[in-house]
């Protein structure tokens, strides 16, 4: 297989993340610095499958997802692009330079906690307007205007906030299946 990168089609991005492995695969894989085996690997999702720990697994779970990984998911990974793995030492890891599959999978999490974020600034803010309003003895003495740029600059420090998350998730190709 060439080392460039290649463009998959949504049907072929589909096949290849239909398998909860393969996600499971390219989830660990991202999480990590540097190539690992690939019996760590099948450690660690026969882990996730039976809901387990590592130490508690037996061999036959060991063993089913090491071998469904070494014949099967990890060469399927490796013909898509998306990881290179190495038959004789076992090392696997995904490419840096591997297509984008975080459209595919994202299954927005992230995106809908800022909601919550801007609901509990807004709601912080009513509280601050109205404790002003009603007297507070602290608020009352507080100008209209600096409560008025609190309120303003809290949605603005917000807004940035969500805008960089928003870059650094798009700059970083990072995609999210959920924690196993």
């Amino acid at each position: 297989m060439a080392e460039e990168e290649q463009e998959l089609s949504r049907d072929q991005m589909f096949d290849i993340l239909s398998s909860s492995r393969r996600r499971y695969t390219l989830y660990y894989l991202r999480q990590q610095m540097e190539p690992v085996q690939l019996t760590d690997l099948a450690e660690e999702l026969a882990a996730w499958e039976n809901d387990t720990t590592v130490e508690e697994l037996s061999s036959q779970a060991r063993k089913r997802v090491y071998v469904s990984l070494y014949q099967t998911h990890a060469p399927k990974l490796q013909e898509a692009g998306l990881i290179t793995y190495d038959a004789d030492t076992g090392e696997i890891a995904l490419r840096e330079d591997a297509p984008e599959v975080e459209p595919f999978i994202s299954n927005g999490d992230d995106e809908s906690k800022w909601y919550q974020y801007y609901g509990a600034v807004a709601f912080l803010n009513a509280v601050l307007v109205i404790a002003a309003i009603v007297g507070v003895p602290l608020l009352s003495a507080v100008n209209p205007l600096v409560i008025g740029l609190v309120v303003i600059s809290s949605f603005l420090v917000l807004s940035i906030a969500h805008a960089v998350s928003m870059r650094r998730r798009k700059n970083n190709k990072t995609f999210d299946i959920g924690e196993p």
